[in-house]
């Protein structure tokens, strides 16, 4: 369990931040014109350096007219075209999905069927050496000057004075391990071909399944950048949230075993603000406080490197293991160290933790 104890969340204030809002026109206008005037938004009245005082002014002219433009220029401007709507953008990620799902296992399919052809030619291939060789060992027969030789009794089950014709015998099984011969090779030449084929339905479906995780991962970023991420549904998440935790156990399993994934509760805790907002998960390694398996250990290293490489397609905001935390926001400055709080759940050793913006 996290701490309670909300007294020294402030300790940890640097590892989130509230989103950044939205300037007006006239602040980004105020701005751009404080840039052209190298001086501070709001000192333009201020002295400038000699031989800039007129770049001031030309700046100070330029926020007049941006902050007194009639009506009628103001509204000439297009209005941005507003979002897809985040039930459309969900119901879209569940089809494609699904369809990536189904193509998915067309592949296993096709895969499964190619090893079997493999498998099957190369056992009639052998079935084909082996009829070759009994064959040889009849012709070396009908070359023996007398009586049926040791390669022949092979094949002739009575006794050797039994057989009165020995050159009809051994043309009767050097004509029947031809003819299986023959069927072999055709047998082989089919399996060789289903194999073939097999493998040119795997590049098509190979093909099919990478432009579908592209249509998959275009409309996942566009959940992810969606301005709208009301908490709700089953689990009291955000969209961008419930996608980044479904996307974790496609990857790598939910772990019920060890735990399982914990998101939304209504007490954060120290640096995990976020779980109150709906926006963070904790993907357990071990249900006892105690210390993961060593297997377990490398799995988490493995959700905390996904969720690093993902954080910018997804929204990840940042991810604690270990007692160490990336900071997107502080990417530059790879995984830091976090001060020790006490125990193994509280330390992150148990789990891995990911909020979300």
């Amino acid at each position: 369990m996290q701490s309670d104890d909300l007294s020294r969340v402030d300790d940890f204030a640097d590892f989130w931040a509230p989103d950044p809002p939205d300037r007006t026109w006239a602040e980004h206008a105020r701005a751009l014109a404080g840039v052209l005037a190298g001086v501070l938004p709001g000192a333009l009245s201020a002295s400038v350096r000699p031989g800039r005082a007129r770049v001031a002014a030309l700046a100070t002219a330029m926020l007049g007219t941006l902050l007194f433009l009639p009506q009628g220029t103001a509204a000439a401007v297009p209005p941005p075209r507003e979002p897809e709507s985040m039930s459309d953008l969900q119901a879209r990620a569940d089809a494609l999905s699904e369809e990536y799902n189904g193509e998915l296992r067309d592949m296993e399919g096709v895969i499964a069927e190619a090893e079997q052809a493999q498998e099957r030619a190369d056992g009639t291939r052998e079935d084909v050496e082996e009829a070759r060789d009994q064959v040889r060992a009849l012709a070396v027969a009908t070359y023996t000057s007398s009586g049926l030789g040791l390669a022949m009794s092979l094949f002739v089950e009575a006794e050797p004075d039994e057989v009165v014709d020995r050159a009809v015998v051994i043309d009767y099984l050097s004509t029947s391990n031809q003819d299986k011969i023959e069927r072999l090779q055709a047998a082989l030449e089919r399996d060789e071909t289903a194999r073939e084929n097999a493998e040119e339905q795997l590049l098509e479906a190979e093909e099919d399944l990478e432009e579908l995780e592209g249509r998959r991962e275009e409309v996942q970023r566009m959940i992810a950048d969606h301005p709208v991420q009301p908490m709700g549904g089953p689990l009291n998440i955000t969209p961008r949230t419930e996608q980044m935790r479904e996307l974790v156990i496609d990857e790598f399993g939910e772990g019920a075993d060890v735990g399982g994934v914990g998101c939304y509760r209504a007490v954060g805790g120290w640096v995990v603000g976020e779980h109150p907002k709906g926006r963070a998960c904790d993907f357990m390694l071990d249900p006892n406080g105690t210390m993961p398996s060593q297997e377990q250990i490398d799995r988490g290293y493995a959700i905390a490197e996904w969720a690093q490489a993902n954080a910018d397609r997804l929204g990840i905001m940042y991810i604690i293991y270990r007692q160490k935390i990336w900071d997107i926001r502080r990417g530059d400055e790879g995984w830091r160290a976090m001060a020790d709080r006490g125990d193994i759940t509280q330390n992150h050793f148990d789990h891995v933790h990911i909020s979300m913006f």
